[in-house]
């Protein structure tokens, strides 16, 4: 339990946090403070504890630029299994970016939240600034948490309960996010008369996901080989050959884990298909997975990472965003999280099926991909997309890929794809982090989605 010295009224008010409970959320409490930063509009940052396990998540949000009273709300989650979001936040998509030297912030033009609110989320416990006792092991205990959290975010600030919400993310964000948009659609279903609030959730964005790993393994042979640009291909044809031939054992070994999904049936086949279609795109380390243009430097093979994490640890800044001392140091990512995911198996299974649930409750669903991304492949998705089994497949599958052009560069930045409430978008010279490589671009298709504006036009 909360120690009550510590989380007192009075020892709250002193630390400049106030407290946010819900009787209708059982168990979890809100600590709240409004910190200052580069930005100028209204911004809250806090945890929300789990007062039965003992575990904090911490979050940062950050009112729209442009109507905030009107504008969507975006929970953003970064991937991993284990990385912080306060990353995304840092270095893409927020509104205040760590400079090259990492001992500022600098305003981030091209932010997410020039058009939204913005949520950003550590999760689960004992990722970034969060922190706890709790082993969190998968995809669907995470979205339980994170659930409880919009609970009570929305009940305590009531002025962004009835806007239009949207959950986006990337990477390990193809498991977060159809766990969590299952978990939205099923308690939206039993809300009123369990005294809850409904979530007006809209749609769900991913980027360069981790979704349907037996056919994005697949894909690993098709991308690194295939002579379709001038980056390309990435091996020689016995290295080709030798993905092509054993790609047939790491799909037995999927079928099991799809068919029987635990740990004994999943780790089997996430180690085998790793080693033999994703391992031969770096033996030695030096390429970065991320962007097939870029060699590996740095944290995830980021300078910027680094720097990020000495930003996150200045003890100004920790204290100005109200950051546990319990907290210990921050990382980008825990590798005790991604353990815990990898050893029951998470990475493998597939979260196809609750992508489909989420385009049958009517939400929409937008996979954007930046098509120099190694590690979850614009090709990968793509197929998947086509595979998976929906009220609209026959419909999706026969619509044309269309050039998407951006109205903030007047460039012609990707194509896409769309057919009722499902839209592919391959984004042109981005990597797996697009907001990152392309930030305008990013900022033009983001803005275009949450107002249900057609990428075609």
């Amino acid at each position: 339990m909360l120690q009550p010295s510590l989380h007192s009224p009075s020892a709250l008010q002193a630390k400049g946090y106030r407290l946010l409970t819900n009787q209708q959320v059982k168990d979890y409490a809100v600590r709240v403070k409004q910190p200052q930063s580069c930005e100028q509009g209204v911004q809250y940052s806090g945890y929300i504890d789990n007062l039965k396990t003992d575990d904090h998540l911490f979050f940062w949000f950050f009112e729209s630029r442009t109507a905030p009273k009107t504008d969507p709300v975006v929970l953003w989650l970064n991937g991993g299994p284990g990385c912080s979001s306060m990353a995304g936040l840092w270095m893409e998509l927020g509104p205040c970016k760590v400079n090259k030297d990492g001992n500022n912030t600098e305003t981030n033009p091209y932010s997410w939240n020039t058009v939204s609110n913005m949520i950003f989320l550590d999760q689960p416990v004992n990722v970034g600034y969060s922190y706890g006792k709790s082993k969190i092991r998968d995809s669907r205990e995470s979205a339980h948490d994170v659930y409880a959290f919009l609970q009570l975010f929305f009940s305590e600030f009531k002025e962004y309960a009835d806007n239009p919400f949207h959950i986006a993310g990337e990477s390990y964000g193809g498991h977060y996010l159809p766990a969590l948009a299952d978990e939205i659609t099923k308690n939206n279903k039993f809300a009123e008369e369990q005294g809850r609030l409904l979530i007006n959730f809209e749609s769900m964005l991913i980027g360069n996901g981790w979704t349907e790993p037996r056919t994005q393994f697949k894909y690993y042979e098709e991308y690194g080989c295939t002579r379709d640009n001038k980056y390309k291909p990435l091996f020689d044809e016995a290295t080709c050959q030798k993905m092509k031939d054993t790609y047939p054992h790491c799909k037995k070994l999927m079928d099991a884990c799809y068919n029987y999904p635990s740990s004994l049936t999943c780790i089997p086949a996430n180690y085998y298909c790793e080693t033999s279609q994703e391992s031969p795109y770096s033996p030695d380390g030096k390429r970065n997975p991320y962007d097939i243009r870029a060699e590996c430097h740095g944290d995830l093979c980021y300078d910027i990472m680094d720097k990020i994490a000495l930003w996150a640890n200045r003890e100004d800044v920790r204290s100005e965003l109200g950051v546990d001392p319990q907290a210990g140091n921050f990382s980008t990512c825990s590798d005790p999280v991604g353990y815990y995911f990898s050893q029951a198996g998470d990475p493998a299974m597939d979260f196809s099926p609750q992508v489909v649930r989420t385009l049958s409750e009517g939400v929409r669903v937008l996979l954007y991909v930046g098509d120099m991304d190694w590690i979850c492949n614009w090709m990968g998705n793509k197929a998947w997309s086509l595979n998976m089994e929906w009220p609209g497949k026959e419909g999706y599958n026969n619509a044309k890929d269309e050039p998407w052009t951006s109205w903030v560069t007047a460039e012609k930045a990707g194509e896409v794809r769309s057919h009722n409430n499902l839209t592919f978008l391959r984004i042109f010279d981005a990597g797996h982090m697009v907001p990152y490589d392309q930030p305008a671009n990013a900022l033009d298709f983001f803005s275009r989605w949450l107002t249900n504006t057609a990428l075609n036009n």
